[in-house]
């Protein structure tokens, strides 16, 4: 029954997470009574400064996410849980309001950002397959945290006193200490090599078709204003129920979360599968707003048990939420740059957020059921059309993840290859040559089947009888195949010892399925076995640059540029690019 998992890097993540949860618990039940009471603002203040403060608060965001890419996100994460128990204890010194403004914002800066950087952090440590399953680990256990916390905030609420409420922000500081403690306990985590150029490039906030799902994703988290904030003021003022029912409201969601959160979350590990539970999500959720209009008009008693089944209908749409949004955030973004698309995701969620309650109370306060209608409505729609814009998204994506959506990739095994396989190849080169050709792209290997060319034919011959030759395998059928050994005598040449990826083709019959992906992580692999810690490729550099781009979404960085001259042609701009490994 204990959300917290077995022990590892995951239980040590979780217990910070923990730490950090019982402050946020701790804060979020006693501040707006700390600086009114003790401080002395008024409520139109408090709710002023926490406005302007968090809309500042988002702008970190893809800044800190990227700089999580750069750098070792363990340890940054830790340093800002330093610089928030600083920013926590600077309460204790607001006595003003443009202090508190001060003091409201650069903590806003510091909880928007870090939580890119815990997202960068989660993908490092549980690695592409286990990244969802542990969001939603960390999420219950975050619900686990936050209730402790508020309980323990309850004590400083009974007494009532300025000395109870300054122990209360000493206890908010004191749970970040703990907790950037704990996560040095974890090991230290490499950075991406492919990072800078695409934060550089403001790549997050210019991908729109990532913006257009993540987009949408916010819309579907209004539900969390639903239930906060219109859902209790629904329930005792319109539906007329004793005010401790919005604590039963309450502790159903915050239960249900911590035990549901990890079993609800299979099934979201890549895009395709992901949208398909967005979906779920939004008609399960425009159910939940069914239900709780439903409450309109009905006896007490029974508008109270309605109340409890709609936020059971409720939470699990939530959680099918929270686990779908993780799961697209995650596999949509290239991986050299997870912690800036994560940034941009949690900005588009904030900026939800801060416009939710205005808008919800508004449409179903004043609404009543046609308020609630629409709102569901609205959510079966952004669920109805998820999976749509995620094809869409996905179709632009040139970079690999090896969780690229589909279940068959499960399927795709590799072999070594040999002479025999020389006609794979060619067959293999003559599909992507077509592919190439039916797109207007002749300047990467030109028109004509590798199968009819003298010189290609002599070359796949030499890759397959060479010993560096790998197949992708899905069943009996090649759908990829790879070369390793010396490097191009076109190209300068390596400084210490690698391993180069001589030619990369895959079968786009079977696009979508992480088949480069796959093969270059195999080679990846061949590089550590031998001892090598460099991994170079070489690609065509032309065009629109696209497969540069999907070498440095694959974790490569481009180095060199260069041109080989060719007799009766035009001259072929080619691009390096480079891996270190772990």
């Amino acid at each position: 029954m204990s959300p917290l998992p077995p022990p590892g890097h995951l239980r040590t993540l979780s217990l910070a997470t923990l730490a950090n949860t019982v402050g946020t618990g701790l804060w979020v039940t006693g501040v707006a009574l700390y600086l009114t009471r003790v401080v002395g603002l008024s409520p139109t203040q408090v709710g002023l400064g926490l406005t302007l403060a968090g809309l500042v608060g988002l702008t970190a965001s893809v800044p800190l996410g990227g700089l999580a890419d750069r750098r070792d996100p363990r340890t940054l994460r830790a340093v800002l849980q330093l610089a928030q128990a600083a920013v926590a204890v600077a309460y204790l010194m607001v006595g003003s309001f443009p202090v508190f403004l001060l003091v409201a914002t650069l903590d806003a800066l510091l909880v928007a950002g870090n939580l890119a950087v815990r997202a960068a952090l989660v993908a490092a440590i549980a690695g592409p397959r286990g990244r969802v399953h542990a969001f939603a680990t960390l999420r219950a256990v975050a619900n686990l945290g936050i209730a402790i916390g508020a309980g323990l905030a309850g004590l400083a609420l009974a007494a009532d006193t300025p000395l109870a409420y300054q122990i209360l922000v000493a206890g908010n500081a004191t749970t970040y200490l703990v907790s950037a403690a704990l996560l040095m306990r974890l090991p230290a985590l490499a950075p991406r090599p492919s990072t800078a150029a695409a934060v550089a490039r403001g790549r997050p906030l210019r991908d729109g078709r990532f913006l257009a799902v993540s987009g949408a994703s916010a819309v579907l988290a209004l539900h969390q204003t639903v239930l906060t904030l219109v859902v209790p003021l629904w329930a005792v003022n319109l539906v007329g129920a004793p005010p401790p029912v919005v604590s039963a409201v309450l502790l159903t969601n915050t239960v249900l979360t911590v035990l549901l959160a990890v079993r609800l979350s299979r099934g979201a590990d890549a895009a395709a599968p992901a949208a398909r539970k967005m979906r779920r999500a939004g008609l399960v959720l425009a159910l939940a707003m069914l239900l709780y209009a439903a409450t309109a008009g009905l006896p007490t008693g029974a508008a109270v048990a309605l109340l409890l089944v709609a936020t059971v209908v409720y939470t699990v749409g939530d959680l099918w939420h929270g686990t779908a949004g993780a799961g697209l955030a995650y596999d949509l973004a290239p991986p050299g740059a997870i912690g800036a698309y994560q940034g941009a995701d949690g900005m588009l969620a904030g900026l939800a957020r801060a416009g939710a309650p205005a808008l919800l109370t508004l449409v179903v306060l004043h609404g009543s059921v046609r308020g609630w209608l629409a709102v569901g409505g609205l959510f079966a729609v952004v669920g109805l059309v998820s999976p749509a814009l995620t094809r869409w998204a996905l179709a632009a994506r040139p970079w690999c993840s090896t969780m690229a959506g589909m279940p068959s990739q499960q399927t795709i095994a590799i072999r070594p290859g040999g002479p025999e396989d020389t006609g794979a190849v060619l067959r293999l080169l003559d599909g992507a040559t077509a592919w190439l050709v039916a797109r207007g792209r002749t300047g990467q290997w030109g028109t004509a089947p590798a199968s009819t060319d003298p010189r290609r034919i002599a070359q796949a011959d030499d890759w397959a009888s060479g010993g560096g030759l790998y197949l992708a395998m899905l069943g009996d059928s090649p759908v990829g195949a790879l070369v390793v050994g010396a490097a191009s005598d076109y190209v300068p040449p390596a400084t210490e010892p690698e391993l180069y990826v001589r030619l990369l083709v895959t079968d786009r019959e079977h696009a979508g399925l992480g088949i480069g992906a796959r093969l270059l992580e195999h080679a990846a692999d061949l590089a550590r076995a031998r001892g090598l810690g460099l991994l170079r490729v070489d690609c065509y550099g032309g065009d629109d640059r696209a497969l540069v781009r999907f070498y440095e979404g694959c974790g490569f960085t481009a180095t060199d540029s260069f041109t080989v001259t060719r007799e009766g042609l035009d001259p072929w701009p080619g691009q390096v690019l480079v891996r270190r490994l772990d």
